[in-house]
């Protein structure tokens, strides 16, 4: 009979045939998988190279672990049950000094998991796109999560359709918040960051809490878990702070030259390729997919194009051209304010939104080092700045800062829309408007 190599079944978190020992030499494959994630992140990752890290053979890694994508998982779990744990101790919320005080702590101890997993938390919002196969396992946490958030809200007074609607709003933004805190480092301290996010949050789920107590501060702000936050000055040395100028950077015309039915293939294929990255990521996505979604052949595709980096960057300059005119008319909303004007100016921002959400995600979430791609972007950062200066007007009395308040308006409009798909707690369009609005009127406007 043929020799058949058979790999055994690898030994799972609880298996009870490991002993102390195999349990220690697990542990030490997941931290150390942890810190290769931190410095390569996952894709750029081998299992050679955690193996190698971790002092163990490439078979002894595969009996515990079966794939990379294995120990990801597992990771992940452990980063959402710490942050559930977190959860489930949070406190009754509402427009009260003890409400205030348990949504801070709360957003501190958030803060502590999220930089314990930091690159987890990265990778989780890289692969929590629609068609991603670890998105069930991301929706099963988000269900989890908001659940008991809802719970808290209840507890403060809302009905149970508010809790759940701001219960996934406040996933989305602590979230989001928390990742652009890591990975564009925007020179102010985590204290005032964090300050800033429960002051935000506060106003925006109880408008009528008393002045008194955003002026007073929440009392877990000198002492308690909360302390375990960086209270440390960032630097401003983040990806957005080396944007190059567009006007250094030539943009090619992809119809210049074309007929009417080349142009109008052309067009199809930036089209397609822009559902795609939005379905899929930038970093996923293929040229089959593409020329799938287009009805095309690849022998089309490559008669226009030499590559999806091309279709990415033509998307990336009619993105910021669509989006800088609207984020600068949100200025005028600083000297008058008017609800219904916008409402109507969020409802066509989310239809841009959902157009090119292939690349704001991959500005936001992958920084590709194309310069050609990122600078567009500066475009519509500066925009958005622009428009905050506006709205936020003179210095409040509590502690908000201008510029945290900026990255939470990003966040908002960026990342609100993605939240909960696939879940109980997906939005319909008017209430992602509604939230969003809400947000702008209580915190940016509230002078």
């Amino acid at each position: 009979m043929a020799n058949t190599n058979v790999r055994r079944t690898s030994y799972g978190p609880s298996s009870p045939v490991i002993g102390s020992r195999g349990a220690r030499t697990r542990q030490q494959i997941l931290d150390t998988a942890l810190i290769r994630f931190t410095e390569s992140g996952f894709h750029g990752t081998s299992m050679e190279e955690i193996a190698s890290a971790a002092d163990t053979s490439r078979a002894t890694l595969y009996q515990y672990f079966e794939s990379k994508e294995a120990i990801f998982i597992e990771l992940m779990q452990a980063a959402g049950s710490a942050l559930m744990r977190v959860t489930r101790r949070l406190g009754p919320l509402g427009p009260t000094a003890e409400g205030f005080d348990n949504l801070h702590w709360w957003l501190g101890e958030w803060s502590w998991v999220f930089d314990r997993y930091a690159p987890m938390f990265i990778e989780w919002a890289n692969v929590n796109s629609p068609k991603n196969p670890l998105r069930p396992l991301l929706a099963q946490f988000v269900s989890g999560h908001n659940g008991r958030f809802s719970t808290a809200l209840e507890q403060g007074g809302l009905t149970t359709a508010e809790a759940h609607t701001l219960a996934n709003f406040v996933l989305a933004l602590v979230n989001r918040y928390n990742y652009l805190r890591h990975v564009y480092r925007p020179g102010i301290t985590d204290t005032e960051l964090l300050d800033s996010l429960a002051v935000a949050l506060q106003l925006s789920m109880f408008p009528d809490t008393p002045r008194t107590v955003l002026v007073a501060g929440p009392k877990s702000v000198d002492g308690g878990d909360a302390a375990r936050t960086q209270a440390t000055l960032a630097n401003s040395s983040g990806p957005l702070s080396t944007l190059p100028d567009p006007d250094q950077v030539v943009a090619t015309d992809p119809f210049a030259g074309l007929s009417p039915q080349a142009s109008k293939t052309v067009r199809g294929l930036l089209d397609a390729a822009a559902r795609v990255f939005a379905a899929v990521g930038y970093d996923v996505a293929n040229i089959d997919q593409i020329v799938t979604e287009a009805g095309v052949a690849r022998g089309t595709f490559y008669r226009y194009f030499d590559d999806k980096l091309q279709l990415i960057t033509v998307l990336a300059n009619e993105c910021a051209a669509a989006m800088a005119d609207p984020l600068t008319g949100l200025a005028e909303f600083g000297e008058h304010p008017d609800p219904a004007r916008l409402r109507a100016w969020l409802r066509h921002f989310l239809a841009q939104h959902e157009r090119y959400n292939g690349v704001l995600r991959a500005w936001t979430e992958k920084f590709p080092v194309e310069t050609a791609v990122l600078a567009p972007s500066r475009v519509i950062v500066n925009a958005m700045g622009g428009a905050v200066r506006a709205m936020f007007g003179p210095p409040r009395d509590y502690r908000l800062s201008r510029r945290a308040t900026g990255i939470m308006l990003a966040a908002l409009l960026e990342h609100y829309p993605n939240e909960g798909k696939g879940t109980e707690y997906q939005p319909t369009p008017e209430e992602l408007v509604e939230t969003q609005a809400r947000f702008i009127e209580r915190v940016l406007l509230a002078r």
